[in-house]
């Protein structure tokens, strides 16, 4: 049976997909944790109660993983921000024929690995699959019930991603505000990874662009979406994603495919023209390094999820004149739990063997449709 190879076991992610892996333990073989630490990867293996191997290495340095991947190992990773940690591990994975998921939520790594390492996991066997967690898979399967809803005029996809604090006695759902997004309803790592996400350039899904994926360059926050949630029409700015190749790859009609991060309520706006005041600033290096330096400097950087949260993804699907066809939304828990759940259930699905494709894909051709929607199905994910 595959071996299942963990990296990040003792970060905030990576810890909790260490205990749903233990929980089923039974079902999942050998499982390996990986990190510079031996020392701390056992102890977060005691404390998951997990009987299990542990490797010492550093993963950023080229080739660590090679002597210990093997053809078929599944490899989960939650290690990031992955722009800087990441790429060595997913070298290593398409060199080795290993199936890869990863917990990231950058635009720019998903788009690095569908670019760069799609040929070499094609020739290996080697599936990659990134941001299979909270990001993307949510807005993956809205997308696509969105689509099936609409039938064979589905041209264009929407998608939209909220997440709401709730009150676990009555369910009343409400919209963080700014400074609870940056400190009690997220993790440090996605605090991070937003300030660098926000200051680097993006990508909308364009058929007719000059782009062997269909891609064309635009900034974070390019343009608005409006979407109707929890009782009222709400702004989202527009981001890169999984969607964006991910969609078009079951979905070969598609002309054009936005995906948009309902996170900032009332202040969407207001970013959105920032961005555009500041798009210049976006491919200037000096600029970009002074966001990654903000980002490792932020307020509340040891603060942890500590409220009530819920998540929703929301799709659409228009016809080639832009009429409304359908629209699907899935309904899940707070996005750590999910990513964890996601994570850990795709690696034991993996690590059964069974037919699956190979190279660099979204989450729907992995699993195919089906499959995704009962893993999600699985890990809590209700459609609405």
């Amino acid at each position: 049976m595959p071996r299942i190879i963990l990296l990040g076991a003792t970060g905030y992610t990576g810890s909790r997909v260490l205990a749903n892996l233990a929980g089923k333990q039974a079902d999942s073989g050998e499982i390996i944790l990986v990190g510079r630490s031996a020392d701390r990867l056992r102890a977060q293996a005691r404390c998951a109660g997990l009987e299990c191997d542990t490797v010492e290495a550093d993963t950023s340095v080229p080739g660590a993983l090679d002597r210990i991947l093997r053809e078929g190992d599944v490899l989960v990773t939650t290690v990031g921000p992955f722009v800087d940690l990441g790429r060595e591990v997913a070298r290593s994975a398409a060199r080795a024929g290993a199936v890869y998921l990863d917990s990231t939520g950058e635009p720019p790594f998903v788009e690095w690995m569908f670019r760069n390492l799609g040929e070499a996991a094609e020739s290996s066997g080697a599936l990659l699959v990134p941001g299979f967690g909270y990001d993307y898979v949510p807005g993956n399967l809205a997308g696509w019930l969105a689509a099936v809803q609409a039938g064979e005029r589905t041209s264009a996809i929407e998608v939209g991603y909220f997440m709401w604090s709730y009150d676990t006695v009555t369910g009343a759902r409400s919209q963080p505000n700014l400074a609870a997004m940056m400190s009690t309803a997220t993790s440090p790592g996605t605090r991070a990874s937003l300030v660098k996400v926000l200051g680097t350039p993006s990508y909308a899904y364009r058929a007719a662009a000059c782009d062997r994926f269909g891609l064309e360059t635009e900034r974070t926050a390019d343009h608005l979406l409006h979407f109707s949630a929890a009782g009222k029409e709400r702004p989202l700015i527009t981001v890169g994603g999984s969607e964006h190749f991910g969609l078009p790859e079951v979905l070969p009609s598609l002309r054009s495919v936005d995906v948009g991060l309902g996170w900032f309520g009332s202040a969407a706006p207001a970013i959105h023209r920032m961005t555009r005041l500041a798009g210049p600033l976006t491919t200037n290096p000096i600029a970009r390094r002074a966001a990654g330096m903000l980002a490792a400097h932020l307020p509340y950087r040891n603060s942890v999820p500590s409220i009530p949260i819920r998540i929703t993804a929301v799709a659409r699907a228009r016809d080639r004149s832009g009429a409304v066809l359908a629209e699907a939304a899935v309904d899940g828990p707070d996005p750590y739990t999910l990513t964890a759940d996601l994570l850990a259930r795709g690696a034991a699905h993996f690590a059964d063997g069974g037919d699956r494709p190979s190279g660099v894909h979204g989450p729907l051709t992995a699993l195919t449709p089906n499959g995704l929607k009962t893993l999600a199905a699985e890990c809590g994910l209700t459609t609405t």
